[in-house]
C-alpha cells in the first residue's frame, strides 16, 4: 500500500514517522522543505506537488491546520480529490468544521473515493510515542482496511459514526479540553494567591474528582515545569473553540463556558502568547493578576 501524507507539523510529523517505521512506503509533500528533509531522512519519500503524491498513492491522509487549508489542499483544481483514483482512500486527520468535512465527503462520494475523517485525540507527545487514538468517521464496510492502517500510527481507534462523526466528536472534545485550560489556569492562580503551595495544591487537585486529564498528564511536563512550546497552540485551541462554538450556533445549540472560554483565549492571543502550548494559559492568567508565574 502506497501511502501519500500531506502536512508534516507537530502532529504530522510523527504521526506520519510511525508509518515509515511500520514498514509503509510513505511519500510526504508540505511547504516547509525542513520538514520534508529531516522526513527523508527516517525512510520516507518526498513528492514535488499534491498532484503527484495523489497520482501514485493508494490511500492519502491530510493533516492540516484547518478548514481553509483542508479545502485549499483537496478541492483545489490540482488538489487531492483532482488527481486520486476512483476506489482510493481519502482519511482527513485535520481538525475542521462540520460543514467542511460534509463538504469533502459529497465530493469524494462524487469521485468514487472511499472518505474518513480521523481527527487525533491526546497529546503530541502521546504523537512522539506512536500512542495517539483517532475518532473516526467511516463507513462500516471500511472499518478494518482503515483501523488496521491508523494503528500504525497510534495504540486506539473509536469508531465514532458514519464520515463526518470523528470531526464532530473532535469538536465535542477539544471544547472539554479547552475549557479545563481556563479552569486549571484559575484554580492554579487562586492557589498562588492564597499562599498555598504549589506541589501540594497539584497533589490535591489530581487526587481528587476535581482532577482532569490536562492538569495531571500535561501541566507538569509543560508550563508547570516551564516549557512553553506548542503540543498544542494556543492560536490552534482558538481556532478549535471557534469551531466547536460555530457548530454549537448553526445547530441552535447555547455553549455559555464554550464561548466564555473562547473569549479567554482570545485575550491570551491579544497578550502574545500565539505559539506557546495552551497550558500556558496558566502564566497568562498569573501574569494578568500580577501573581509569580506556578512551577513545579
Amino acid at each position: 500500500m502506497k501511502i501519500g501524507f500531506i502536512g508534516l507539523g507537530r502532529m504530522g510529523f510523527p504521526l506520519a514517522s510511525h508509518l515509515v517505521k511500520n514498514g509503509l512506503e510513505v511519500t510526504v509533500f508540505d511547504l516547509n522543505p525542513n520538514q520534508i528533509e529531516k522526513f527523508i531522512e527516517l525512510g520516507g519519500q518526498k513528492a514535488l506537488s499534491i498532484q503527484e503524491i495523489a497520482k501514485k498513492s493508494d490511500v492519502v491522509i491530510t493533516m492540516l491546520p484547518g478548514p481553509k487549508q483542508s479545502k485549499e489542499v483537496i478541492l483545489g483544481d490540482d488538489g487531492v480529490l483532482a488527481n486520486l483514483s476512483s476506489g482510493k482512500y481519502l482519511i482527513e486527520l485535520s481538525t475542521i468544521d462540520t460543514e467542511t468535512v460534509d463538504l469533502l465527503y459529497q465530493h469524494a462520494q462524487e469521485k468514487n473515493i472511499k472518505f474518513a475523517d480521523a481527527p487525533v485525540g491526546r497529546l503530541a507527545a502521546h504523537a512522539d510515542l506512536g500512542q495517539s487514538l483517532f475518532m473516526l468517521g467511516a463507513k462500516e464496510t471500511d472499518l478494518a482496511e482503515l483501523q488496521e492502517l491508523l494503528l500504525k500510527m497510534g495504540t486506539t481507534v473509536l469508531h465514532c459514526g458514519e464520515p463526518g462523526a470523528g470531526t464532530r466528536m473532535k469538536l465535542i472534545n477539544n471544547l472539554m479540553v479547552l475549557c479545563y485550560c481556563q479552569l486549571n489556569s484559575e484554580a492554579l492562580v487562586l492557589a498562588q494567591g492564597l499562599g498555598l503551595d504549589a506541589q501540594k495544591t497539584f497533589d490535591v487537585l489530581t487526587g481528587t474528582t476535581a482532577s482532569n486529564g490536562q492538569l495531571k498528564e500535561k501541566w507538569p511536563v509543560k508550563v508547570l515545569k516551564g516549557d512553553l512550546s506548542p503540543g498544542f497552540d494556543i492560536a490552534l485551541g482558538f481556532k478549535d473553540l471557534t469551531l466547536a462554538c460555530q457548530a454549537a450556533q448553526s445547530t441552535g445549540i447555547s455553549l455559555p463556558v464554550g464561548n466564555l472560554v473562547r473569549n479567554m483565549f482570545q485575550l491570551a492571543r491579544h497578550a502574545g502568547k500565539d505559539g506557546q502550548d495552551t497550558s500556558s494559559m496558566t502564566d497568562f492568567w498569573a501574569e494578568a493578576n500580577n501573581i509569580e508565574k506556578i512551577r513545579l
